[in-house]
C-alpha cells in the first residue's frame, strides 16, 4: 500500500483538529448571534424577520436539491 500525506498525522493531531474546528464554529455562531441580535435591535422586527425568511427559503432551495419533475 502507498503512504499518503496523511500517514505522518496521528489520532492525537485529528482530534486536536477537529476540537479546534468546533471551537472556530461555536466562536463564528456566537458572532452571527450577537450581530443578528445587533441587527434586530438596530433595524427593527419587520425587516429582520423578513430578510430571514428570505435567507431562510434561499438556503433551502440551495440545499433542496432539484424538482422532480412528472
Amino acid at each position: 500500500m502507498a503512504k499518503t500525506d496523511l500517514d505522518v498525522y496521528t489520532k492525537k493531531d485529528v482530534d486536536n483538529a477537529r476540537t479546534k474546528g468546533e471551537l472556530v464554529g461555536w466562536i463564528k455562531g456566537g458572532a452571527v448571534g450577537v450581530t443578528g441580535m445587533l441587527l434586530l435591535g438596530v433595524i427593527g422586527w419587520i425587516p429582520t424577520v423578513a430578510v430571514i425568511g428570505v435567507g431562510g427559503f434561499v438556503v433551502y432551495k440551495l440545499f433542496s436539491g432539484p424538482s422532480k419533475t412528472d
